[in-house]
């Protein structure tokens, strides 16, 4: 998701924005990774297209509950969009109904041009063929916590998702 929200460039995985030690004394330390060029693993159009499509799942297809659901106060589009999918994974034993091994649904996302991430309900073991959820679960969670993420998804000075200089 991260590779069509950069427009078919792959990043470099960043985990630790900077490190400060002893702040406010003679060794303060401050260390920041080095910036790193992204890779191209895929045409600029064929991104744009997937992104489209993936838009057409929230406005239109089996996530269409999120659509609206994230208004950025500053008047950035954070319209999401995403692939929804629902497993229900068995072995089948003598061409029976099989023995349940797991169920999973799971959303995978974009949030706006620097937002992604997935949303995966799992359920493991022989009780797992009692459940019925569908990706619309993941889907409904992403939305409760809607409220909870703008704050840090705004963008705005203290946010806590500051934009790439």
């Amino acid at each position: 998701m991260g590779i069509i929200v950069n427009g078919g460039v792959r990043r470099p995985t960043l985990r630790i924005a900077d490190l400060r030690f002893a702040q406010g004394t003679p060794w303060e330390t401050a260390l920041r990774p080095t910036p790193t060029e992204g890779e191209r693993v895929m045409a600029p159009e064929v991104a744009q297209a997937l992104k489209k499509a993936l838009s057409e799942v929230v406005e239109a297809g089996t996530a269409r509950r999120l659509s609206g659901s994230f208004q950025s106060a500053s008047g950035e589009d954070l319209s999401p969009g995403g692939k929804t999918g629902t497993g229900d994974n068995r072995v089948v034993v003598n061409r029976r109904g099989g023995v349940a091994l797991n169920r999973t649904a799971t959303f995978v996302f974009y949030l706006g041009p620097r937002h992604f991430g997935s949303v995966t309900a799992y359920v493991i073991g022989p009780d797992a063929a009692g459940y019925r959820f569908t990706s619309g679960l993941p889907v409904q969670i992403l939305r409760s916590m809607a409220p909870v993420l703008m704050p840090h998804l705004d963008g705005r000075p203290g946010s806590g998702c500051p934009r790439e200089p």
